[in-house]
Formats: C-alpha cells, structure tokens, sequence
C-alpha cells in the first residue's frame, strides 16, 4: 500500500496535508501495463479529480416517472385534446433536481432530435432581479434555440400564428428577447424593442398566448423548466399561477423545482402549488428527491475514482455517506475536500486514485457543513480569481465576459488578464461556461452563496457594493442590453449600504427610475417598495420640496401605488403631504382625487363620507352640487340641460375637442360612482347633467366624460324595473357614451368597458341579442388587460344568455370553445360563482344534445348542480340557485316537465324583476311567464297567474316602444296566456322572423298540442311536425328523440321548407 505523510499539526488550521512525493510498496507488474495507463497528453490533469459527466445515479425511478408523463402528452394529444403536465420537483439543495432534469432532456434528445427544452433559475438575491428574471432568461433560451436552422418550420409556423399586436407589443415590452419569434422583428434594431406601459393583467394574457402558440407549434412537448422557485419573486408567481391554471394548455411538459426545506405551508411558493392542484385536478405531479443510498454513492465513488467495484472504497464510502446523507452535491466537495488535504490522491506511480488514511481520520478531515468546505476550496484560490467569484456572488443574473472585465477594472484589475482568471475559475469548477448564450454562472447555488460570504458585512462590504453597483450603471447607461438588470441590481445594493456612502437625492432618482421599469412590466408591488425607499432617500437628502416637480411627481406615484396595493391609511398621509405643499389646485388634483377614494374604498369603506368629502372638493374646483337633490333640482337641471343642448342630440359630445385634463371632471366621475354604490341615484344622475352642461360650456371632452355617461345609463337601466318606458331616454345615453368612448378608444379598458356595459344592459333591450354578441366576446381580453375582471369573465354571462335567448345552434363549434374560455378564466381568476354560470349553461347545452335520464335536472359531465351549490352560502347561493333554477325552468318547458314547471316557480317567485344583464332578465322573465300562464291555468293557481302577468307586462312595454328582441317574446307568452291558434300563428311568425328557432319550435309545439286538446289532429300534427324539425335544427337531439317516443308519426315525417332556418 501507498503510504502518505501527513503533517497533523498543520491540518487544524485547515491547511490540510504537505504536498510532496509519495511512493509505492506495490508488486510492479508488466512495463507495458503501465505504459498503457499512462498518457503524455493528459499529464497535467492527472491528479485532478474529475466527476461522471453522463450518468446519472440513482434516480431510475424519477426519470421513468418524468419520461412517462412526457410521453402521455404526446398520446393525449394524438387524440386531438390539449395536453400539458406539471411537475414540482422538490429536494434540498444538492440532491440532483437540476441534473435529473438535464439528463431526462438528454435522453429524449437520443430518441429525437426535434426535443425543445429551455430554462431559467431563480437567485436567492431575488429583491435584486428584475421581475420574471428566471422566465426572462427561459425564453431566451428559448428563442435561441427556435431560431436555430433545424427549427426554420417551427419558426416560420410560429411567426405566422403569432400576429396579435397587443401580444407582440406586450411581450416585446416585458421580455425584449422574444423580439426575433414575431414577424415584425427588424434585426437591426432589436436592441430597441417594443417599449410601453404595460399592466399586470396584460402581460399575463399576452404571455398565455404567446407559451401556447409556441407550444401547438412544435412537434413535441416543450420541456419548460424553472429552478429554485422557492426563491421566485411575486410577479413570477403571480405569472406562473394564470399560465399553469390554464386547463387548455397544450403540449408542455413544466418542471418547476425547489428546495423543499424553504418551503413551508405559508410560503408563496407552496399556496402556487396548491392553487395549481386544484385548477388542473389532474395532470399535476408533485416529485421529492432524497439522498442517495450507499450503494448508489458507492458506485459514483468508484466510478470518479476509477474503480473497477464500489467495494474497493467501501470505508471512504461509509465516511462520505455520513457527512453528506447522499447528498450528491455535497459528495463531490467532500471528495475534493480529501483531495486537497491528500487523504484521497492520485498515485503517480501507479496511475490511480488511492486513500491510506483510517475512518477515523477521514471524518476529522471532512467539515460538517459545506458551505465551510466550499469557502476553504474558494480561499486556497489565487487572490484575483477569488475576487471575481465573490463580484459574480453579488449579482443574481449570470455574467457576460465585459460584465465580469467592468467589475474587476473597478478592484484594479487589468481586462486583458480576466480572460485567464475565469479560464482558472472554470478549472477550479467554480463556474461554468454556457456557451448557447456565451454567459458564466456558478456551477452551483452553494458556490455563490459561499463566495457571498467571504466577504462579512460591514463598510468593507458596503464599500465594494458601491464599487459594484457605479460599475452597473455605467454599463447600463452605456449599453441598453444592460439597462433594466443592471439598474434593479445597482439599486437594491445601493438601497442596503451605509447611507453617507451614497449621495440620497442620486439614490432617489435612481429608485424612481426601476419603479417605472417595474410599472412598466406590470410589477406593482416592486414599484411601490422602490417608490418608498425613494421618498427615504428624498428625506434624508434635505431637498424634499426643493425639487419641486421631482417631489410631486414621486408623490402622485407613490400615492397611487399605495392605493393599488391596498395601503390607504399610507396613501392619505403622502395625499396630505401634498395638500399641504403643493403649490396650486391642479397640482392638488391627484392627492384630492385619491381623497376621496380613501374615505370611499378598503376594509372601514364609507361611500357616503366618500360622497361628502368629493362634493366638498368639488366646491373647491367651482363646482356645487347638493348631496340630497330635490325633485326640484333634478327638473331645474333637466331644463338648463335642454337649454344648453339647443335641440342637439346628446351625441353632439363626441364632436367636442378633446382634452387629457380631467380636473373636475374627474372628480365628478369619482363622487357619481361612489353616489350610485350608495344608492343615491338622483346624486348621480345630477352629476351626469351637470356635466355634460359644464362640457358643453367649455366645448371640450373630456376622459372622464365617457364613464359619467355610461353611469348615468346604468342608472337609467336600473330604473326601468319601476318604469320601462324610459329604455328610450337610457337608449339616447348609451349612444352618447358609445360615441365619446371612441374619441378615446386608444384606451382599450375604458372603450371596452362601456361595450360590455351598453350590450350587457341597454342594448340588447330594443336590439336582437346576436348583435350584441360579437362586441361582448370582443371585450373580453381588452378587460382582462386592464384588471377589469368582472366586467371581462361577466361579459360571458352575458355571451352565454345571450345565445340561449337568440336560438343560436347548440351544435356550433363556437358554443363550447367560448364557455371553456370564460369558465377556465373564472377558474384561474378565482371567480367561483362565474364559473358555475358556465358550467351549468354547458351541462344544460348536454342535457339538449344528448339523452339522460332526467333532462331537467343539471347533473351530469359539465355540472351537478346539488354538490357544486352545496358549497356556497349567501348571496352567492342566492343568485347561483337563481340562474340555474332559471335553467331548469327552460328545460323543463322544453321536455314538458310540469313537475320540475312547478318546482322551479316556486325557487323563482321573488326573482321577477330585472337585473343590471338584460340578457338574463330576458331569459328568466321568458321562462317565469310562460311556466306561470300554462301551471297556474292548468293547477289553478292564481298567484303563479299573477307572477306570469308581471312578466308579460315587461315585455308589452319594451313591444310598444319597438323593442326588436321583446317582440317575438311577448306575443309568445300572451298566446299561452290565452291560447288560440291565431295567436301562436303570430307568435311563430315574429319568431320566425326575428330567427328565433328554438322560441318557434316551442310555440309550435304548444300550438299542436291545443289543437289535439280541440280535436283538430291533422293541423295538430302538422305543429308538432314542424316543432320537431325545427328542435333538430337547432341541435336539440335529447327533445327530438323524446318527441319521436311521444309523437311516433314525426319518425317518418318529411322536413318543411319552412322550417330550414340557419
């Protein structure tokens, strides 16, 4: 055996073993054998441990796993259905997640070569990153790899499909590197993308259907992985939730790892995990990683050290096993650890790896934590090699070569020899080279975070920070490539120094300009933590107030921004901080404006005080207004109204100029919204006079015009319940505000706003449902954008209704498609009671098309009414038994249920009054009318007689003033009311006219069987006949096989012409 000398007394100062030469007592075999062991080119290497580089250990099993699940989506999607999975892979930190994930692509990649994987990794200086920096550097990633020659046809696909604009200009805004997959790319100026503000709900939309035209482009899945998720700012999280909720999600395989130790049930982290599990119910995979086994640490042992058994090292084995419990990571710098102490060497003379020291010995010389062990592998490096690991350690983005040459230029050393120190950092295995992006980063996270320590806190370390953080600025000032990363990260050191080591009013400025690069990406809460340090900074600078336009332009932010947030207490101290200094009204605008909101909305809202405080304001800006107006107030301002409009329609705003300033205008808006929340609608509606007045005297339009408009429609709309006879005055309104909404209609959230509020409301009252339809789908996106979610998954309410009262085709590929994109909207957004809404308008759609057994009761693939409803409590419970007992009732109207008639009546007695969707009011007052003549007449019934007439008289109203789409339905329910064949003959008619299929099939239906209860069968059949016909046009294949049971002469009946409608 070897037998080394060691110098003991040396060891304990962790300078480890003498190097010097050591023989060998061995047999000598044959010279040619060790002629063939030796060779001259590697002759410096020997001696330097080196580590299996393609294979893995231990983790069969996990790989079977990953494998399987990425060969069900290419099975499920060979059935033409989106196929996604997600997997959260857990571990601690070392035990292999990331190498597990490279070996899986490189597996793949030897069964097919068009395999497309890309990554990211979050840094544990996170608050340092620019938001989305792991997803950031994942398309990157990405789109160097799809715009390799091999994928010129994915690439060409995917340009084509990719031609959203508000996608591409959203994208190209929040992750600039994406610019070459869009086919409006210009190369020679990619380094000047697409820049504008954009918001949170629109980078998440934009980003959706970016991953998911990508993903139906390729040909296999997309393997997408993120590491260190534990670590994920807010805004990724926040990201990751709406893209993995998704349930149409197709053709990706995500790998989302952490470490599991730093994630406790309350981490963020852990609740995305648990929301994502219960978005997708399926096709969600949680997998943790453990240490290896002995036995598998033996077999990497014995292949490092080039061994032909594992029991050859069975003692370092049991040794290096106890210090690192199979962590693999924590192996490898054991055995380095050994190697530079000597106890493992490489003998020279018989050219292979040995050890000659006992267990004992080897335990002493192993440290029990790793980051000691990495720190003393870091300090035995040359001096300028270890300064530009610990520069790297303070950035969390991995470096480019002129990056890492402007760091170390600030410590002294000269560019020309950074080439040769990462070269020695690389062969130390301190970092490595990424050579797809040409970029360096550690070759681990204890790496980094080992090389962050060497340095302790203190002046010394704030004084390279500082070093570090000018040399960032420079760069990003000098190269736009830089700017957002390199100013995020120069910020947060700067933030953390001592603060005479920076001058504060620079520092402020410098944290004004990241919040407006957060904003800008939809990062609102990075923008409010830079707007408050900046406000530190400004008042420990001593010129707050000095720079007077600087000061107020922070606080306008800062204020709105703690309001988005939530924070309204802190919103009204900085509001008052203005009030107090600023130096005009105009100036006041922003912090008065926000004043009334604080009163107005969070936890202890007031409307009211809201309302009180604005008409205060109001006053200030020369407007007076009465918080309770007199009858009297509202004719006198009616009067002054017409006076000023001069026999001009109130469309004659939109021919107005236009003007951005909002001033009183904007104040109004605020006090009308929070009257009608109040319910003080004669407020309101004098708001709206008073302003359209102050518009026309000041002949300018402004902003704030369009939703005071569209308030005062809601109003009007409101009011019809007690009188519908003003639908024509609400419908002149609605005009208006749909004419100034497209002076402004470049914003997309206000213009869309009141799309959805005129066709959800006014509109749809004297127009056919299916005009309306179009512009409610159209809405649906621009309000996602804008974070007007209720309005945005409520327009599907409205779309779903709407093609329920217009007889559109159940059996159109557009019904299920648009209900699945607002029920998985309601899903990821967590709008519980909108999603029922759809799910229980597919499960009656079913219950047409297909044949259960009780076709009035909604239970079945789409929805089960009893458990879903079981869950909710409150008004929630309320309104959802409402609409699906309206449902009901219109099935059970169709399959002639009387039982389920009367049933549904009673849950539906003290709903027969509109409601703000004129659609749905239209559908229940339909249902309520009909079910109420034909029970009440049949049981007797008075009371459902006298609900059913309420109803009637709705629809009377609307017919008299020309209402297209109450027309058909009131002389529908006026013939059952009193049945005569001359009265469904007309009734078939408007019906037929207004192309309402599904309402001419059950008039002709009902008008048959009044006929054979007269005895004329022949007219009779003839009814029912075309009744059938027409069901099966519209796709209701269920009622068409139960009137072939009923009625058997319709079997072989022949279709009429006048039955074929589209």
């Amino acid at each position: 055996r070897a037998e080394v000398v060691v110098d003991d007394s040396r060891r304990l100062g962790d300078e480890g073993f003498i190097s010097g030469c050591w023989g060998t007592l061995a047999e000598q075999l044959d010279e040619a054998y060790y002629d063939d062991r030796s060779d001259a080119d590697d002759d410096l290497e020997k001696g330097r441990i080196k580590f299996p580089q393609d294979k893995l250990y231990g983790r069969d099993t996990e790989l079977e796993l990953l494998r399987g699940l990425y060969n069900d989506i290419i099975q499920e999607r060979s059935s033409s259905s989106a196929a996604a999975q997600v997997v959260f892979l857990g571990g601690y930190s070392g035990v292999g997640k990331s190498a597990m994930v490279a070996d899986l692509v490189r597996q793949l990649s030897e069964d097919d070569k068009s395999v497309v994987c890309t990554w990211g990794k979050y840094s544990k200086l996170q608050s340092a990153a620019a938001p989305f920096s792991a997803t950031s550097d994942a398309l990157g990633h990405l789109v160097l790899e799809l715009t390799k020659d091999k994928h010129a046809h994915h690439l060409e696909s995917i340009r084509e499909k990719l031609c959203n604009d508000e996608t591409r200009m959203a994208m190209t805004s929040t992750f600039p590197s994406v610019a070459p997959l869009f086919k409006t790319f210009d190369p020679a100026n990619s380094s000047d993308p697409a820049t504008v503000a954009t918001s949170m709900n629109e980078v998440k939309e934009a980003f959706t259907d970016f991953i998911n035209c990508i993903c139906k482009c390729l040909e296999c899945p997309l393997i997408w992985f993120l590491d260190d998720l534990q670590w994920s700012d807010e805004t990724s999280l926040d990201l990751l939730k709406d893209v993995l909720s998704n349930i149409d999600l197709d053709n990706m395989l995500f790998i989302g790892a952490y470490r599991c130790n730093e994630v406790n049930d309350e981490h963020p982290f852990h609740q995305l995990m648990d929301q994502i599990d219960k978005a997708r119910t399926t096709n969600a995979t949680r997998i943790e990683l453990f240490g290896l086994s002995p036995d598998d640490i033996g077999e990497f042992i014995s292949d490092t050290l080039s061994k032909d058994d594992p029991s050859e090292v069975t003692t370092l084995t049991e040794v290096v096993f106890k210090k690192t419990l199979g962590n693999i990571f924590f192996v490898q710098q054991a055995l380095e650890e050994l190697v530079r102490k000597n106890a493992v060497f490489y003998d020279m003379m018989m050219f292979s790896w040995d050890y000659n020291v006992s267990k004992v010995q080897l335990e002493d010389y192993l440290s029990d934590d790793v980051i000691d062990v990495i720190k003393s592998k870091i300090t035995g490096l040359p001096t300028e090699v270890r300064m530009l690991a610990v520069l790297m350690s303070f950035i969390p983005n991995n470096a480019t070569m002129s990056t890492m040459r402007s760091l170390l230029k600030g410590e002294g050393v000269s560019e020309t020899k950074v080439e040769k120190l990462v070269s020695v950092a690389i062969k130390n295995g301190i970092i490595l080279h990424l050579s797809e992006t040409d970029k360096y980063a550690f070759a681990h996270d204890k790496i980094r975070e080992a090389s962050f320590d060497i340095i302790p806190k203190g002046k010394p370390r704030d004084e390279l920070l500082v070093r570090i953080s000018n040399a960032l600025v420079d760069l990003a000032k000098a190269d736009k490539a830089y700017s957002d990363w390199a100013f995020f990260v120069a910020t947060d050191h700067l933030n953390s120094v001592l603060p005479e080591l920076v001058p504060r009013m620079e520092l402020a400025r410098l944290n004004f300009r990241v919040a407006k690069i957060n904003l800008a990406k939809g990062a609102t809460l990075g923008a409010n933590v830079n707007l408050n340090d900046c406000l530190t900074c400004l008042n420990h600078s001593g010129e707050k107030w000095k720079d007077y336009d600087f000061t107020l332009n922070l606080f306008n932010e800062l204020i709105a921004s703690e309001f988005t947030v939530g924070k309204f207490e802190l919103a009204y101290v900085h509001l008052q901080d203005v009030l107090e200094n600023a130096n005009s009204l105009d100036d006041k605008f922003t912090a008065y404006s926000y004043k009334i909101k604080t009163f107005a909305e969070g936890e202890n809202r007031d409307y009211n005080k809201g309302v009180v405080v604005g008409l205060q304001i109001c006053k200030m800006y020369g407007t007076i207004l009465p918080n309770s107006p007199k009858r009297t107030d509202l004719i006198k301002a009616s009067v002054k109204l017409e006076t000023e409009l001069r026999n001009r329609p109130l469309t004659v705003l939109s021919k107005l100029p236009r003007t951005e300033v909002s001033t009183v205008f904007g104040l109004l808006k605020d006090v009308q919204h929070y009257a009608v929340l109040e319910g003080n609608n004669d407020l309101a509606t004098l708001i709206a006079k008073k302003a359209i007045r102050l518009s026309l005297q000041k002949n300018f339009l402004s902003k704030d015009m369009v939703p005071i408009l569209a308030m005062h429609v809601n109003v009007l709309v409101k009011g019809l319940a007690k009188d519908i006879s003003k639908a024509k005055l609400a419908y002149a309104y609605a005009n208006a505000a749909e004419k100034t909404s497209e002076v402004f209609r470049e914003d997309k959230g206000l213009y869309y706003q009141v799309q959805m509020e005129l066709h959800g409301g006014i509109y749809p009252l004297l127009r056919p449902h299916r005009e309306s339809m179009d512009p409610i789908i159209n809405s649906h996106r621009p309000l996602l954008n804008a974070g007007n979610i209720d309005y945005a998954i409520g327009g599907g309410i409205c779309y779903a209704q709407m093609w329920l009262c217009a007889g559109l085709p159940l059996n159109s590929p557009l019904l299920k498609p648009k209900l699945l994109l607002y029920e998985e909207a309601a899903i990821r957004l967590q709008r519980p009671t909108f999603q029922i809404s759809f799910s229980s308008v597919r499960q009656l759609v079913l219950n047409l098309q297909k044949s259960p057994a009780n076709p009035t009761e909604l239970k079945g693939d789409a929805f089960d009414e009893e458990s879903v409803l079981g869950t909710l409590e409150g008004n929630s419970l309320r309104t959802s038994r409402r609409d699906t007992s309206t449902l009901r009732l219109f099935l059970a109207l169709i399959f002639l249920d009387k039982g389920c008639m009367v049933e549904m009546l009673g849950m539906l007695s003290n709903f027969a009054k509109p409601d703000v969707l004129t659609s749905r009011t239209y559908l229940r007052f339909l249902v309520i009318g009909l079910a109420g003549f034909e029970m009440g007449r049949e049981n007797k019934d008075r009371s459902l007689i006298k609900l059913a007439t309420k109803c009637l008289a709705y629809f009377k109203t609307l017919a008299k003033i020309g209402s297209l789409s109450a027309t058909p339905i009131y002389y529908f329910i006026k013939a059952v009311s009193n049945p005569s064949r001359s009265s469904y003959d007309k009734a078939i008619s408007l019906c037929r006219e207004a192309r309402l299929i599904h309402f001419e099939a059950m008039a002709c239906e009902r008008c048959g069987m009044f006929l054979e209860g007269k005895k004329h069968i022949d007219a009779a059949n003839k009814y029912i006949t075309t009744a059938f016909w027409l069901y099966s046009d519209w796709g209701a294949t269920s009622k068409k096989n139960s009137m072939i049971q009923k009625y058997s002469f319709v079997k072989g009946s022949s279709r009429g012409s006048h039955t074929a409608q589209s």
